[in-house]
C-alpha cells in the first residue's frame, strides 16, 4: 500500500486547501474530529472530499452512511467527475437493498463483507433484513472489519441520526457517552483519522462526541437575499496550531474551496 504524504508528515490532508492552511497542515492523523452544520451546509460533502483525499495517497477508506443510502450519497455527488468506485461503504440504514450498484456506486449493507466495486462485478441485489441501528452494533461491525480492511481515514454520516434511530430503538434519550467513548478510543487505538458529522446541539448544549473528538468544525449557511452564504471555522484542534478566523467557503464544480481571507466586518 502506498502510503500518502499526509501520514508521513503527521497530517491527513483534507481535499481542500484553504482548510489545510487553517489547520497549518490538516489533521493530525489518527484521532476522531466532529463536523457540525445545518442541514445543506456541506458536511457530508467534505467528508467525501476529505475520503478522496485519501485515496489520491492510495490510503483505504471507508464510509458509514446513516443519514442517505450510499448510493443517493454518490449520485448527488457525480457532477463532480470524482472516482468513488474504492470508497469502502457501509450502509447503515436497516430495511435498505444489501448492495445496488449505480454507476459506479458501491452500496454495503454488512460490514462482514466489504469489498471494493471492481470485486463487487455483477452481484445482484438482495434485500437485507431490518436491524436496530445502535453505536455499538455500528462499533462490533467496524471492529470486526478493520481486520480485514485497515482503513486509514473514516467517515461517520452523521451521530445525529445515529442517535435517533438509537432513541427509536431503545427508547433512551441519548447514546451512552461510554459507547461513544469505546468507539473514538477504538478508532484512535487504531490510528484511522476519523470525520463525524452532526447537527449542531439544540441549545447549544455539549454532546459526549464534542467533549471527546480532538477537534470540531463549524458549517454555517445563511441567506442574504438571494445569495447564500457560507462560512467554515475551526472551532477547536488539539496538538497543532490553527487559525480560529471565520472563513467563507463556496461549492462549485470541484468541491468545496475555503476564502483564505476572513469574511468582511468579521475581523477585529
Amino acid at each position: 500500500m502506498v502510503v500518502g504524504r499526509g501520514r508521513q508528515d503527521g497530517r491527513a490532508g483534507s481535499g481542500i486547501a484553504g482548510l489545510d492552511r487553517m489547520m497549518h497542515g490538516g489533521f493530525p492523523v489518527g484521532r476522531p474530529y466532529l463536523v457540525t452544520g445545518p442541514n445543506g451546509s456541506g458536511r457530508t460533502l467534505l467528508g467525501l472530499q476529505f475520503l478522496m483525499e485519501g485515496l489520491r495517497h492510495g490510503e483505504p477508506v471507508l464510509l458509514v452512511a446513516v443519514d442517505e443510502p450510499p448510493h443517493e450519497i454518490l449520485e448527488n455527488v457525480r457532477t463532480f467527475g470524482w472516482d468513488l468506485s474504492k470508497v469502502h461503504t457501509l450502509d447503515a440504514n436497516p430495511g435498505q437493498l444489501a448492495y445496488r450498484r449505480l454507476g459506479s456506486v458501491q452500496e454495503i449493507k454488512s460490514l462482514q463483507e466489504v469489498r471494493s466495486m471492481q470485486e463487487l462485478g455483477d452481484r445482484k441485489p438482495t434485500t437485507s433484513t431490518t436491524e436496530d441501528i445502535t453505536l455499538q452494533s455500528i462499533y462490533l461491525k467496524l471492529r470486526r472489519q478493520l481486520e480485514v480492511l485497515p482503513a486509514r481515514r473514516l467517515v461517520i454520516d452523521s451521530m445525529t441520526s445515529i442517535r435517533h434511530f438509537a432513541l427509536r430503538a431503545t427508547g433512551e434519550q441519548q447514546t451512552d457517552r461510554t459507547e461513544i467513548q469505546s468507539l473514538l478510543r477504538f478508532l484512535a487505538e487504531r490510528e484511522v483519522t476519523t470525520l463525524i458529522t452532526a447537527l449542531p446541539s439544540p441549545g447549544g448544549e455539549l454532546t459526549p462526541e464534542q467533549i471527546l473528538c480532538r477537534g470540531e468544525l463549524m458549517l454555517r449557511r445563511e441567506w442574504s437575499g438571494p445569495s447564500m452564504r457560507r462560512t467554515m471555522q475551526v472551532l477547536r484542534m488539539r496538538g497543532t496550531a490553527h487559525d480560529t478566523e471565520e472563513r467563507r467557503f463556496t461549492i462549485s464544480s470541484e468541491g468545496l474551496h475555503v476564502d483564505d481571507a476572513a469574511p468582511a466586518g468579521d475581523e477585529d
